[in-house]
């Protein structure tokens, strides 16, 4: 190459380099930038006097002329050096333009260190005798390998400084004639290579250690946010209990003033309006202990949906006869249309899903209708229950479906625990069908929900197993063994189930229990589930006594107890959980299915 063209590419290679970015995430380059410039601030001092040192000495010898020039050259380069490092490690902030404009220059001050030092070795070096010329060498490459730790593999900002210096020396103590030159000239080299192996190294570490602190921060952000979930979750359970305490207080203290009422009431009309009143505050306080159980076997992951084919028309029939009354009682028209429609899903959590919106329709509605419509929306099933209630603003409309959100209920005379429509949402989740909501504020709401439609089944196919229609037939002369170590709870049962027809015998325990068993056929156990500190749990006394049988024995556990470890541990032994407080028909329904062939039994009662 001529002297014309090296004098052209030069600027060239210089433009490149000061152009080039380095593909680097911004906050390691900050931090490998600090290092490169508090170094600046450290060690210029320090080279400046060990430069002006060796020239004192070296003048005293021979003074030359280019080392007189170089000197105050390279002492202003150093002095800006430390100058552009102070200012750096001022900066507390950097945008990605400042960034970029700091590492062109740290590339530009490594450029310039890289020619100046190897400008040393093409015209001072040769000029020494091999003593100043070893003392020069060592210097030199104490000097540059301590940059490998600041530069730390910034491959260009080594490629621009590092080959200038140690070529350079390499080469020109190659030249020389003494016996020590070749090796020297070989030491050299090894030198450059463990540098660029300790620049590489150095680089693994702090690239790694950048991983980690991202990490970290990326852990400690997820903590952050996972802790104040979990205060959220606290809030919003301490509302719960707020709520639950106010909502449950309500009708039991309701129900205490009335039912003394009842008892010092001598004309039998106030009397049964008394047991009335009670009857509807019984079913107002089981409808908030059924919604807050609904929420902890979602909690605890107990309800899985089976989809099966399923006729609407039975469903929407059973909603109507649910309903009805509370609606006439209310002033309202409940308004159910016919159907023939056939959808594929989960019978049970349909019916629980229509009947939260029917519910939650009628307690917002003071006057009007309450309907429930079917109709086809192109390749689906739409079912709407539409009211002509208080409605819903339309900025509450995205947050209705959340937990502990409540509707105006001063507003309608009736408050909730703000659980129903969130449950609502869950249901229709685990199901995958689609919900949504069109409302205005004084004239109405309308819940939808999306299905997939099937085909009816045929007359002569059995229904889907695990799931019936309204069971039908009598208990008269049913024989049922009770077993409740609680006698208020224990004669209830024995009088509501006496009234349907049942032969009922009642235990304690499990050795009256046993002894029972021994002497009658018994056609259904029914057990509470806490029988007592010592004695067997519900659970074991009906293995025991279905053990001890010789056919089938159908089983119902009946409980307060909502933990997901009792559900999982009765649906494993095949036996259904019914939850207190249980209305009457609803034990009437499970008592019939349990009479119904093995082949239709479910699993766990809601």
């Amino acid at each position: 190459m001529t002297h014309v063209d090296a004098a052209t590419a030069f600027p060239k290679l210089i433009r490149r380099v000061l152009d080039w970015r380095e593909q680097e995430d911004p906050a390691a380059l900050t931090e490998h930038l600090r290092a490169v410039y508090r170094d600046y601030v450290f060690n210029s001092p320090l080279i400046i006097c060990v430069s002006v040192y060796f020239y004192a000495v070296s003048a005293n010898l021979r003074p030359w002329p280019f080392l007189q020039a170089w000197l105050p050259l390279w002492v202003l380069y150093l002095s800006a050096r430390a100058l552009a490092g102070l200012v750096f490690t001022r900066t507390l902030t950097l945008d990605p333009e400042s960034l970029k404009r700091w590492s062109q220059l740290s590339l530009l001050i490594q450029l310039v260190d890289g020619l100046l030092v190897s400008s040393l070795g093409w015209f001072v070096y040769p000029q020494l005798d091999p003593l100043a010329q070893s003392v020069l060498l060592a210097a030199t490459l104490v000097l540059v390998g301590a940059t490998a730790f600041s530069l730390s593999g910034r491959w260009l900002s080594i490629a621009v400084y590092a080959p200038l210096v140690y070529l350079t020396f390499a080469w020109m103590t190659w030249q020389q004639t003494h016996p020590y030159a070749s090796g020297l000239a070989g030491f050299t080299l090894g030198m450059f290579g463990l540098y660029l192996g300790y620049a590489s190294n150095q680089r693994k570490s702090a690239l790694k250690g950048f991983e980690l602190a991202h990490l970290n921060g990326q852990l400690a952000d997820e903590l952050t946010a996972k802790n104040g979930a979990l205060e959220g979750v606290a809030t919003e359970r301490s509302r719960l209990l707020a709520t639950v305490s106010h909502d449950l207080r309500q009708p039991a203290h309701a129900i205490g003033l009335l039912a003394e009422r009842a008892l010092l009431d001598s004309s039998p009309e106030q009397t049964r309006q008394c047991l009335r009143d009670l009857n509807e505050l019984s079913q107002s306080l089981s409808a908030s202990l059924t919604t807050l159980l609904d929420l902890t076997r979602l909690d605890a992951g107990l309800v899985e949906p089976r989809e099966l084919p399923v006729a609407l028309g039975p469903v929407l029939a059973r909603l109507e006869g649910q309903f009805e009354g509370v609606a006439r009682a209310k002033g309202l028209r409940l308004l159910v249309c016919d159907c023939e429609l056939w959808v594929y899903c989960d019978p049970v959590l349909l019916q629980a899903l229509l009947a939260n919106l029917v519910s939650n329709a009628i307690k917002y509605t003071a006057h009007g209708i309450v309907e429930l419509k079917v109709s086809t929306a192109g390749e689906q099933v739409c079912v709407r229950v539409c009211d002509t209630g208080i409605g819903i603003r339309h900025d509450k409309l995205e947050t209705i479906f959340q937990e502990f959100v409540r509707l105006d209920g001063a507003a309608s005379g009736n408050e909730g625990l703000g659980l129903g429509l969130s449950i609502v949402k869950r249901y229709a989740s685990l199901m995958g069908l689609e919900l949504s909501v069109q409302s205005s504020p004084a004239q109405g709401s309308c819940f939808s929900v999306f299905m997939k439609p099937c085909a009816p089944l045929q007359a002569d196919e059995p229904p889907p197993q695990g799931h019936s229609d309204e069971p039908q037939g009598s208990l008269c002369a049913l024989r049922v063994l009770v077993v409740d170590n609680v006698d208020l709870l224990l004669g209830s049962m024995v009088k509501t189930l006496s009234a349907w027809g049942c032969q009922v015998y009642a235990a304690r325990n499990l050795v009256q229990a046993l002894d029972i068993s021994k002497s009658q056929t018994i056609d259904l156990l029914i057990s509470d589930y806490h029988l007592g500190d010592l004695e067997p749990d519900g659970l074991q006394l009906i293995h025991a006594l279905q053990q001890r049988s010789a056919g089938r024995l159908p089983a119902l556990l009946m409980t307060g107890d909502v933990s997901s470890g009792l559900e999982l541990r009765a649906r494993s032994l095949g036996i259904p959980v019914l939850h207190k407080p249980v209305r009457p028909q609803w034990l009437r329904e499970q008592v019939l299915a349990q009479l119904s062939p093995p082949a239709q039994q479910g699993g766990t009662a809601a």
